[in-house]
């Protein structure tokens, strides 16, 4: 379980790793900081505009549940205001001093003054009891306690609630009176009392009564009255074509919200906003208000300004984006391949034009002028490093040819030399003064000043010693050059040659004696990128052998010796010398390698 959790978390890590890598090349690039730039200059605005437009589109969502609060409020204003109406024409009425045919009368010409809007207006003792009425019959009822005012020119309204559904359906409003009889007896008290339908009707409203605006077919607002516990409830309007009653779903909100004793709430749903309270009464009554146009275009408006920010700020960003590139990344990529191409050996050309940026134009010409100063500069540098190759080559020229001169002179010295001790003396310095010589020629010649191929100098330093001691022309001793194609700075050059020189001179001089043959094997190798090995092997008789010659040999190989270990020691070196089956000459030294600059010259 810990592999594949491991290489899971090692897959996830990689991931962020190259997301991380692709952001910061986007960040790093001129488009993706100027639209990060963009972006957060945009942010504040954006965030101002999308704060107004939530609290629009928030204020908008409220507004149907503001209304039917309002719509509550006022209907309750309205019974209210009838009450009152109502209450004030009954008072009027108590203080006349009719007789009952005359009340009766009165009574007609209150209910026919009101629109006859009122089931029963009737007049009824201290008890409750209907002594004279106008209206249905059937509402003859005593009244209740509830009903009766307490004290003389109150308003009493108490709501008659169906005997089934246990929703209220009328109001009794009552005032208290005096009552005369024609018995001359003393007033008693009495009571005027009506009975108002809650269930109004649109259609027998006067067009003025302010009610039509909550009483209309398909409007924008409904109105239920509920029972007390909001099991049951009816609509307002009985001719408006209203619900018979709300959805289940607000049933059981309204219930909720009964139970909780939260007479005051309102709910929103997508078919409109919903508010329950509490009226003239103690009746409770559920209004709904829907969406109007006005609403419905600022919800579909938020959208819109939504998608067509998002829209704007999109273009916004894609237009940078191009802007950028067109301003300020063409320019800089045409800047960047001009100079790439002028390093290369190109010409340098960017030609200024109307879309790049002034500080670009400004770079460019910058750009240009130094172009061309160091164009100058490198022509100078050019014919000074042409002037300096040249004197180095006339230099090794004549170098070489005064260490043939002196070579020469040495020869023809020696020639007339007769102790044969001192012509080899004058020989080996006219072979040491050679080789330098074949150094500096191949320096001149092939054109390399600062590094010698040693592949071909070697050989050509080794024929050029067989030559000089007679040995070229006869196969008795077998020449094995093993060198790499290997470059060599003078400084390490000379010394190596001047050893090559000295070893292979008393190998072919001491190795072989009595006109033996054999094999001298030279060779030279890159060990690794900072050392390398030279050897020299024979297969000859060997130094113990070479001891028995003459004293003055011993020395002068004493001589040659001492010279191949101070060259040793001059390139810094190790030498080892092996006598197995003749002499080995092994030399580990640190290489040093010519400069790119000196190769490429």
């Amino acid at each position: 379980m810990s592999a594949p959790q491991s290489s899971g978390q090692r897959g996830r890590q990689s991931r962020h790793r190259s997301l991380s890598t692709r952001l910061g090349r986007v960040f790093d690039a001129v488009r993706g900081r100027m639209m990060a730039i963009i972006l957060l200059a945009a942010m504040p605005i954006a965030l101002i505009g999308a704060v107004q437009a939530w609290h629009s589109y928030y204020t908008t969502l409220e507004a149907p549940g503001y209304r039917t609060d309002m719509t509550i409020i006022r209907l309750d204003l309205e019974l209210r205001h009838e009450a009152e109406h109502l209450g004030s024409l009954l008072q009027a009425v108590s203080r006349m001093r009719l007789d009952d045919n005359g009340l009766e009368r009165m009574l007609e010409l209150v209910q026919s003054l009101t629109g006859r809007h009122y089931s029963q207006i009737s007049l009824a003792d201290d008890r409750g009891n209907i002594l004279t009425s106008v209206g249905r019959r059937s509402d003859s009822a005593p009244l209740s306690v509830a009903a009766m005012p307490r004290f003389q020119g109150d308003v009493a309204m108490v709501a008659i609630r169906d005997p089934v559904t246990g929703v209220p359906g009328f109001f009794r409003i009552t005032v208290a009176t005096m009552i005369d009889d024609e018995t001359g007896r003393p007033a008693r008290s009495g009571y005027l009392t009506a009975v108002m339908p809650l269930s109004w009707r649109s259609g027998i409203l006067q067009a003025s009564d302010p009610r039509r605006d909550l009483l209309q077919q398909n409007g924008p607002i409904e109105i239920w009255i509920l029972d007390n516990l909001a099991r049951a409830a009816v609509p307002l309007c009985a001719d408006c074509n209203w619900d018979s009653r709300p959805s289940g779903r607000i049933m059981q909100w309204a219930r909720r919200m009964l139970a909780q004793n939260q007479e005051n709430a309102h709910i929103t749903l997508p078919d409109g906003s919903f508010s329950i309270g509490r009226v003239q009464g103690g009746v409770y009554v559920i209004a709904m208000t829907r969406r109007n146009a006005v609403e419905r275009h600022a919800v579909v408006m938020f959208a819109v300004s939504l998608v067509s920010s998002g829209v704007l700020l999109l273009v916004g960003l894609l237009g940078a984006s191009k802007s950028a590139d067109v301003l300020v990344v063409t320019p800089l990529r045409q800047l960047t391949a001009s100079v790439n191409q002028w390093q290369l050996g190109g010409m340098y050309d960017v030609r200024s034009n109307w879309a790049m940026p002034l500080e670009v134009r400004q770079l460019a010409h910058a750009f240009s002028k130094a172009t061309r100063k160091l164009a100058r500069h490198e022509k100078r540098l050019e014919r000074a490093q042409a002037r300096q190759e040249l004197l180095l080559k006339e230099m090794h020229h004549r170098v070489k040819n005064n260490l043939q001169i002196v070579a020469s002179l040495l020869n023809l010295q020696a020639g007339r030399i007769r102790q044969p001790a001192a012509r080899e003396e004058f020989a080996q310095a006219r072979d040491r003064v050679r080789a330098l010589a074949t150094l500096h020629r191949y320096l001149y010649a092939d054109g390399e000043l600062y590094s010698l191929n040693m592949q071909s100098f070697v050989r050509e330093l080794c024929g050029q010693i067989m030559h000089a001691i007679g040995e070229s022309d006869e196969s008795r001793i077998t020449l094995d050059i093993r060198v790499d194609d290997l470059l060599m700075v003078p400084d390490q050059a000379v010394p190596l040659a001047l050893i090559v020189t000295e070893a292979v001179s008393n190998t072919l001089k001491y190795a072989f004696p009595d006109r033996q043959h054999g094999t001298l094997e030279v060779g030279l190798k890159a060990l690794d990128g900072s050392r390398a090995c030279l050897w020299i092997a024979d297969n000859g008789v060997g130094m113990a052998a070479s001891r028995n010659h003459t004293a003055a040999e011993e020395a002068r190989s004493g001589i040659g010796m001492q010279l191949i270990r101070g060259f040793a020691r001059q390139l810094g070196g190790e030498l080892e010398l092996f006598e197995e089956n003749g002499t080995r000459y092994v030399l580990v030294f640190p290489l040093k390698l010519p400069e790119p600059e000196d190769m490429t010259a």
